[in-house]
């Protein structure tokens, strides 16, 4: 499934919460690191590349998002770092201008 934006200097972020194929498919919970992901509609914490799987935006300006605390973040450790989704969500929800896009 292929999004397309019209403006891509506009992008409603609401309608992009939609996972890749085959991401909602439970894995193999038997091999030491895989985990079923959570389906979009559920709440919970995701990792950064499901994140990025649900926002048009490049890993670069994921960071420096995260980074000038434009999203929240969870750090764990000293190199995992996990998003709330309904925090991000509500983020990027308070930096929307404007009316209809």
């Amino acid at each position: 499934m292929e999004i397309k934006f019209v403006n891509s200097e506009r992008k409603s972020f609401q309608n992009v919460s939609l996972t890749p194929p085959g991401s909602m498919e439970a894995r193999d919970s038997g091999i030491r690191g895989e985990q079923s992901q959570t389906p979009a509609g559920e709440v919970g914490f995701i990792d950064e590349k499901q994140l990025l799987a649900r926002l048009p935006v490049s890993r670069r300006t994921l960071f420096n998002w995260r980074t000038t605390g434009k999203i929240p973040c969870v750090r764990l450790g000293g190199r995992r770092i996990l998003f709330h989704w309904p925090s991000v969500e509500a983020a990027l929800l308070r930096h929307q201008h404007g009316g209809n896009l």
